[in-house]
């Protein structure tokens, strides 16, 4: 008995040896009894990416369109956007009606249109739809039937032809249009118009222009706008208005 209490203390001794021999990272367990941290890799920040800037869309507001007293505007479009109508070939803008009737004439200034160019306006507006039209800067306004020049201020003349359309009663007793312009415009790109024929379809109108003549190049831009109106009893008004550039 004797002799075992004396060899207790080596066999626990060496007990102790073997149990603290084992590395802690063959249980998973780190000392004290937690459990090892398992190293997971962070996700990477993200980078800022360069969001690119979404493209700027360039507009053009449509020119004015005030409905007269009592009318109000159904539809409006520019049938022809600024640019210079050349001498050797004239613009068409082509319609279906069978027999527009013109009714009146404007013209005036619209020196600050927001959004657009400052320009002169000249509007010819029909009953029973839109006439298919003409235009071309011209040396010199000529009288459809007669072939003799019409006298015009300014350097040069844009040349307005509308047909199928005429403005005069089917009798041709009288003129179907009920107001007009003083032939002298004094606008600061119109400075007067005249007519030049109304026959067999035909409805010719000269706008004198102070500059420049009809051989310089490029010319004053034109743009060309329509627009519908209609009143309370139904009635359609179509008016083709042309634009020459005032600045």
């Amino acid at each position: 008995m004797k002799a075992i209490r004396r060899a207790m203390p080596r066999v626990l001794l060496l007990l102790a040896l073997v149990v603290f021999a084992v590395p802690a990272c063959a249980t998973g367990n780190q000392p004290g009894g937690s459990p090892s941290p398992t190293a997971t890799a962070e996700p990477p920040s993200p980078s800022p990416s360069a969001t690119p800037s979404p493209t700027p869309t360039i507009t053009t507001p449509p020119p004015t369109t005030t409905a007269p007293s009592g009318w109000t505007v159904v539809s409006s479009r520019v049938a022809y956007q600024w640019r210079w109508p050349n001498a050797d070939s004239q613009a068409t803008v082509q319609h279906s009606s069978s027999d527009p009737v013109l009714v009146s004439i404007g013209a005036a200034n619209h020196p600050n249109d927001p959004g657009t160019r400052p320009y002169n306006r000249m509007s010819f507006s029909f009953n029973f739809g839109y006439p298919t039209y003409s235009f071309q800067f011209v040396n010199q306004l000529v009288g459809d039937g007669s072939g003799l020049p019409i006298p015009l201020a300014g350097k040069g003349v844009l040349r307005v032809v509308f047909h199928p359309a005429r403005a005069h009663k089917l009798d041709g007793t009288a003129s179907t249009i009920v107001s007009r312009p003083p032939a002298n415009l004094g606008l600061s790109r119109m400075v007067a118009y005249a007519n030049a024929g109304d026959f067999e379809g035909y409805v010719t109108y000269g706008i004198g222009i102070t500059w420049p003549d009809s051989s310089a190049n490029p010319q004053i831009p034109v743009r060309v706008y329509e627009v519908t109106y209609v009143n309370p009893q139904g009635v359609h008004r179509y008016v083709v208005a042309f634009d020459v550039d005032a600045r």
